[in-house]
């Protein structure tokens, strides 16, 4: 009886450790969304967004623009990200953090929009990132992330979007 006994526990132990690893694990979770436009003159846009896939009180958010011609990096006159984080649920409410060039805007208690728009040197990228940290009555966030460029004086990229999370 000893011995079934103890066979029981070290499988419990096994059952618990990988419970415990797979626990672990859960916040590499991940929910993404990208889409690429082609442009006149061989140009292509990528708009992405990122967040993460399981959270208790916080949760990391990206959301990127990047501009391409062929597989290499192409300059723009000046690329820009949008991305609007949303709570949903009823009566939630959300915290939002961004990079220092990012300006923030609350629409509402439970929706925020990040915006970056780059005339910098690497004109080829907005890319916004950061935390959320959405209210205890919370079901589930997404990122909705937003992208457009003025490539050249004539070559516009207006704005596309893609969705990370339900919309």
């Amino acid at each position: 009886m000893r011995k079934s006994f103890s066979r029981l526990a070290s499988g419990g132990a096994a059952v618990a450790a990988a419970g415990a690893l797979l626990f672990a694990a859960a916040p590499a979770n991940a929910t993404s969304s990208s889409g690429s436009w082609g442009i006149p003159g061989g140009h292509k846009m990528q708009v992405n967004a990122w967040h993460c896939g399981t959270y208790v009180n916080a949760c990391d958010w990206k959301a990127s623009t990047k501009l391409y011609k062929g597989k290499a990096h192409d300059k723009a006159q000046w690329v820009q990200n949008r991305a609007i984080l949303t709570a949903h649920g009823i009566s939630v409410s959300i915290k939002i953090s961004k990079n220092p060039e990012a300006t923030l805007k609350m629409t509402s208690k439970s929706q925020g929009e990040v915006r970056w728009k780059n005339y910098g040197k690497n004109k080829w990228i907005s890319d916004t990132y950061g935390q959320m940290r959405p209210s205890r009555l919370t079901v589930y966030v997404s990122t909705k992330s937003c992208g457009s460029a003025q490539i050249t004086s004539k070559i516009k990229f207006t704005e596309k979007c893609v969705t990370a999370g339900a919309a």
